[in-house]
């Protein structure tokens, strides 16, 4: 038995056209398939808190077609009671973590293979924990500051209206960053790796990663990796907006941490402190918040792939 989690709105609609591929291959007639929808956009996590609380043996695991939101919210949600691993079926705008984790291939073969012969991938994802709130789950990265607010840009019902009018989805991440750039500027963190002293910086942003990818395939740390039970810390000092631009260009092809404003570094724990509510973002998610504690996982967590 397999439960299939859909988030018919992921990548603006694209998420349900897939499930419909999905339905007319032989291999969901074959297998039995209890088949559940989102209904809002945070309905993922209470859906897959629920679903996991079915006892059923022969439950051989949850696949997730949607974005890297919708993942992010099942893995906060997906409680079993067993060893019950989990399948994304990438469906979203960017589509981080499966290629963090190496899925190249397509919807199709991907669920064709994870029925018929799947493998096993083990990686270490991360925790963090905001004021007054509860320890969560993080696939991908925390980005704080100048991410955080493209991020935000991003999630604007209007922007991603006309984004979508102009046949431009693919590109909301570069659109929303040349939009946020003009009205953005430094600002100062105290920044505490693994409980040491903690150090002052003005910085543009600093993105905490389990993997190298994030905003739709840019590559922002180039060693990271999710079989490293420590996460990569990328830290870009204040710098002028044209160079800021520059820098993101090199991120494409993991050239920016040659800039000497770009500082990488290696940790079990991080502890961030700003002055004010400053943007943020977790999987593609935006808030704002003036703290944030982040720690790798002890352990793995296991998802199923064809490669």
């Amino acid at each position: 038995m397999y439960i299939l989690i859909v988030n018919p709105a992921a990548g603006n609609g694209r998420g349900l056209k897939l499930f419909k591929q999905l339905k007319k291959t032989k291999e969901y007639h074959r297998q039995n398939i209890r088949t559940f929808f989102t209904k809002a956009s945070e309905g993922a996590e209470a859906l897959a808190a629920e679903l996991s609380k079915i006892e059923a043996p022969s439950l051989k695991a949850c696949l997730v077609l949607g974005g890297d939101g919708t993942l992010h919210e099942v893995i906060n949600g997906w409680k079993p009671q067993g060893r019950v691993p989990i399948c994304f079926l990438p469906a979203g705008s960017g589509n981080d973590f499966a290629r963090g984790l190496g899925v190249k291939a397509g919807i199709l073969p991907l669920f064709k293979a994870v029925l018929r012969n799947p493998e096993e991938h083990h990686v270490y994802l991360g925790n963090y924990r905001l004021p007054k709130g509860e320890e969560r789950t993080f696939l991908n990265n925390i980005g704080i500051g100048f991410d955080g607010a493209v991020a935000s840009y991003a999630d604007r019902p209007a922007f991603r209206i006309w984004m979508r009018r102009l046949h431009l989805t693919k590109w909301i991440y570069p659109a929303a960053l040349i939009c946020a750039l003009p009205s953005f500027k430094p600002f100062e963190v105290e920044v505490k790796l693994d409980g040491q002293a903690p150090v002052m910086e003005k910085v543009m942003m600093i993105t905490m990663t389990n993997h190298p990818y994030f905003g739709g395939g840019m590559k922002l740390a180039p060693r990271s990796d999710f079989q490293h039970p420590r996460m990569s810390v990328i830290l870009v000092r204040a710098l002028s907006k044209q160079k800021l631009l520059t820098l993101f260009l090199s991120v494409f092809i993991g050239k920016h941490t040659a800039l000497k404003e770009v500082v990488e570094w290696e940790a079990d724990t991080v502890h961030i402190r700003t002055k004010h509510e400053t943007f943020f973002q977790v999987d593609g998610q935006p808030s704002r918040s003036d703290e944030w504690l982040m720690k790798k996982a002890s352990s793995k967590t296991t998802f199923l792939s064809n490669s």
